[in-house]
């Protein structure tokens, strides 16, 4: 069950709401959807705009996260293609944390997350985004990957 607000931030784009309405279908009953369930021949319309990350457990610690796949879009709005990096190889260290405390509430919480933000990169225009951040579950409980569907938000 997706919680009210974040239903809310879905319904601002019908990219969100495509994305949501697939896992949605996807997802064995009362189970979260994992990367087994996803079939990209499905969504060929969502792949470029599509972000995953794997869910990297540490013995000590908190988990990384690890870039599996970055779609054309996306490279687009963030200027370069993260794929195979951990999150913290590519971000500032203030970035880089609150993102992962983002990250860490969608493992603890099982929700998706709405984040809008902006990319600043040197030599070339800032870029205003938005993306909604779904937990997927190779074994419909414990959230071991993230995907991500973003678009670039007005101005």
């Amino acid at each position: 069950m997706i919680s009210s607000c974040v239903i809310s931030e879905i319904d601002r784009h019908p990219r969100f709401q495509r994305l949501a309405s697939y896992l949605a279908g996807k997802a064995p009953p009362g189970k979260l959807p994992g990367r087994q369930h996803i079939d990209p021949l499905e969504i060929p319309d969502l792949l470029p705009h599509l972000m995953l990350i794997d869910v990297v457990p540490q013995r000590v610690g908190p988990a990384r996260y690890r870039i599996r796949l970055v779609g054309t879009e996306v490279v687009a709005i963030q200027g370069t293609d993260g794929t195979g990096r951990y999150v913290e190889d590519i971000l500032t260290a203030d970035e880089g944390a609150e993102i992962r405390r983002g990250y860490e509430e969608i493992l603890r919480s099982r929700q998706p997350q709405y984040r809008r933000g902006m990319v600043a990169a040197h030599g070339r225009e800032h870029i205003l985004y938005e993306r909604i951040a779904f937990p997927l579950a190779t074994d419909g409980e414990h959230v071991d990957m993230l995907i991500f569907v973003f678009v670039r938000a007005p101005d």
